[in-house]
C-alpha cells in the first residue's frame, strides 16, 4: 500500500493546528487550576467542616476547618478510610448507612435521625451534626458531609434539662413536706423523687439517714435501689466512719467518684461513686442524704447544690415532725395532769366518805366470817364482801398514792436481787399456767438508789400483767441492761411476755387511770398508772411495745447509781 505523500504547506498547516490545540489544552488546564483553586478557596471559607467521600469510604477532599475539628494536619486524610473519623462503637452501623446512602443518594439536613459523634485524632470524641449532598467528581459520585461540633449546644441543652428536673423535683418535694405523712413516709417519696434526676439516677441507688440520739450513730431510714439478691449499705454507722460518717461529723458534703475512696466498713461490691450530703439545721447535724453515682462520675456544682437543697428542705421537715411530736405529747403530758388533778381533787372530796363507811363494812364483814359455820351460804357470801371489800380498799391506796405522791425513801439497792424476790412471789403461778420464767441479767453493777418498796410495788404490777396476759401459757423473760440517752446512763429493766399483745390503738391508752384490756373483774386500770409514776418519780421512764399475737415487751428505765 502506498503511502499518502503530503506537502511541507500541508505539513506545516497541521503543526499550526496541533499548536492551536495545545493552547487550548493549556488555557483550558489553567482554567480547571484556577477553577480548583476558587473552589478550594470557597471550601476553606465554608463556615462548617467539609468532607468528600466516595462509594468505597475513601476521604478524597476535606477543608481546613474539618482537619482543625478533628486534629489533623494539612493532608493527613486525604486518601485515608472515613473510619477513622467514627468512635470505634458506631463503625459498623455508619458502614451500613453510608452503603444505603449510595444507593439512594440525595441531600439530607442536620440532626434529623440520628445522633452522631464524632472522633479526633487524640482519641476523644465529640457529638456531631451532619448535613449531606450527592455530587459528581472525576466521572465519580461523591458524599458531601457538612460536620459540626454541637459540644456547647449539647452542654446548654442539658444543662436546662437538668435545670427542669431540677426545679421539678424541688417543687414536688416541697408539696411532700407539707402533706401529712408520716416522717418514713416522707423519706420514701422524697427519695424516689430525687433518684429519677438524670446523672443522679445513674446508680439509681441511694438512702437517707437519721442521727440516732443518744449513740450519735447513722440509721438508715430509707434506701432505694437495692434489689432481693443486693446487700443494702451499712444500716448503721458511727459517726466518723466511712464517708457518711465523715460528713455528718464535719456537717460538709463529701464527693468521691471511685469504690475504693473512705470506705472502711462492708464496701460494697459494684463500682460507684458518692454525694454524702449532711442534713444540718443551725448547728445540728440531723441526718445525711447519700447519693450513689457511677464510677468516675464528675462532681457538679448544680447537683451539689440541689442535694443541699433537698437536704435543707429534708431538715425542716425533720424539726417539724419533732416539733409535733413534742407538742403532742406536751398535750398528752397536760391532759394526763389535768387527769391527774381532776382525780386528786376527786380523792381528797369522797376519800373520807369512802374510807370510813368501807372501814365499817370490812370491820363487820371480818366479824361475820369468822361467826359464820363452815359451808354454810353464809359463810360464802361474807367471803365474797370481805374480799370485794380488799379490793375496793386497795384501788381506793393507789388512787392516793397516784393523785398525792409519797416521798421517796432512797437506797441502794442490788436491783437483781429486787426483781428475784418479786418473781418468787408469782413461781407458783407461774407454774400453774405453764409459763416459762428466764431471767438474764446483763448489768456488771446492778446497785442503784431507788425506794425499794416503791420500785417493787411497780416492777410487781408489771409482771402481774404480764401474767394475765398469757392464760395459755408461754414465756417471760426479764432482762436487765445498760442504756445511754441524751448523754446520761439508765439501767434498764425489760419485761416480755409472749401473750396476746396490746392493739396499737390501746397503746396510747394503757397509762390513764381506770383504763385496763383485762375487763373490770380482773384489773381496776391503775397498776401501769402506778408503775409509770414510780419510775418517773425515780427520774426516769418507761417505755412500752407490743404487737398483736406476739406479746408485750415493757422497759422501766432508772437512771444508773454511782459507778
Amino acid at each position: 500500500m502506498k503511502r499518502k505523500s503530503i506537502t511541507r504547506e500541508q505539513l506545516e498547516q497541521q503543526l499550526a493546528g496541533m499548536r492551536a490545540s495545545l493552547q487550548d489544552l493549556e488555557m483550558c488546564r489553567e482554567a480547571l487550576e484556577k477553577r480548583k483553586g476558587e473552589y478550594q478557596k470557597l471550601l476553606e471559607t465554608a463556615p462548617d467542616a467539609m468532607v468528600f467521600v466516595n462509594r468505597q469510604g475513601t476521604i478524597v477532599l476535606v477543608n481546613a476547618q474539618l482537619e482543625e475539628i478533628f486534629g489533623y494536619g494539612p493532608g493527613e486524610l486525604v486518601g485515608r478510610d472515613l473510619g477513622c473519623l467514627i468512635p470505634e462503637r458506631f463503625r459498623d452501623k455508619h458502614q451500613r448507612l453510608l452503603a444505603h446512602y449510595f444507593e439512594q443518594p440525595g441531600s439530607r439536613p442536620m440532626g434529623l435521625i440520628y445522633e452522631i459523634y464524632g472522633l479526633r485524632k487524640n482519641g476523644t470524641d465529640f457529638p456531631a451534626d451532619i448535613s449531606l449532598s450527592c455530587l459528581q467528581m472525576d466521572d465519580e459520585t461523591v458524599a458531601a458531609a457538612s460536620v459540626r461540633d454541637i459540644t456547647e449546644r449539647k452542654q446548654v441543652e442539658e444543662k436546662l434539662e437538668h435545670n427542669y428536673h431540677i426545679q421539678r423535683v424541688t417543687s414536688s418535694v416541697l408539696k411532700i413536706a407539707l402533706e401529712p405523712l408520716t416522717l418514713d413516709e416522707q423519706f420514701d417519696r422524697i427519695l424516689d423523687l430525687t433518684l429519677t434526676i438524670p446523672h443522679l439516677a445513674l446508680q439509681s441507688k441511694g438512702g437517707i439517714c437519721l442521727v440516732e440520739e443518744g449513740t450519735g450513730d447513722l440509721v438508715m431510714k430509707a434506701v432505694r435501689g437495692f434489689g432481693q439478691s443486693e446487700r443494702p449499705p451499712c444500716m448503721r454507722i458511727a459517726q466518723g466512719q466511712c464517708l457518711c460518717g465523715k460528713a455528718v461529723a464535719t456537717g460538709k458534703v463529701i464527693f468521691s467518684n471511685c469504690l475504693e475512696e473512705g470506705h472502711e466498713t462492708d464496701p460494697l461490691p459494684f463500682p460507684h461513686g458518692h454525694y454524702c450530703v449532711p442534713i444540718v439545721s443551725g448547728e445540728r447535724t440531723l441526718g445525711l442524704v447519700n447519693v450513689f453515682v457511677k464510677e468516675g462520675h464528675k462532681r457538679k456544682e448544680s447537683e451539689e447544690e440541689f442535694l443541699v437543697a433537698i437536704a435543707n428542705t429534708l431538715a425542716g421537715i425533720i424539726e417539724r415532725h419533732r416539733a409535733n411530736q413534742e407538742k403532742n405529747l406536751l398535750q398528752e403530758q397536760l391532759m394526763q395532769a389535768e387527769k391527774m388533778v381532776a382525780l386528786g381533787r376527786l380523792t381528797a372530796n369522797v376519800a373520807h366518805e369512802i374510807r370510813n363507811p368501807l372501814t365499817a363494812v370490812g370491820g363487820f364483814a371480818r366479824r361475820l366470817h369468822k361467826s359464820a359455820h363452815l359451808g354454810s351460804r353464809e359463810k360464802e357470801y361474807v367471803e365474797i364482801m370481805v374480799s370485794e371489800v380488799d379490793r375496793l380498799e386497795k384501788i381506793l391506796n393507789n388512787v392516793l398514792l397516784i393523785s398525792k405522791g409519797v416521798e421517796l425513801a432512797k437506797e441502794l439497792h442490788d436491783i437483781h436481787l429486787l426483781l428475784d424476790e418479786v418473781l418468787r412471789l408469782y413461781e407458783f403461778l407461774c407454774r400453774e399456767r405453764s409459763i416459762v420464767v428466764t431471767r438474764t441479767y446483763r448489768l456488771a453493777h446492778p446497785h442503784i438508789l431507788i425506794d425499794v418498796e416503791r420500785v417493787r410495788e411497780a416492777v410487781m404490777n408489771v409482771v402481774a400483767n404480764a401474767i394475765d396476759s398469757m392464760a395459755r401459757g408461754g414465756g417471760l423473760l426479764v432482762s436487765t441492761g445498760e442504756e445511754n440517752v441524751g448523754g446520761q446512763s439508765f439501767v434498764d429493766i425489760a419485761i416480755r411476755d409472749s401473750g396476746e399483745g396490746i392493739p396499737e390503738e390501746q397503746l396510747k391508752m394503757i397509762f390513764e387511770p381506770f383504763f385496763t384490756t383485762k375487763g373490770p373483774q380482773r384489773g381496776t386500770g391503775l397498776g401501769l398508772v402506778l408503775a409509770k409514776k414510780v419510775v418517773e418519780e425515780h427520774g426516769g421512764f418507761i417505755r412500752v411495745k407490743s404487737k398483736v399475737g406476739e406479746g408485750t415487751t415493757l422497759n422501766l428505765l432508772f437512771p444508773a447509781g454511782p459507778g
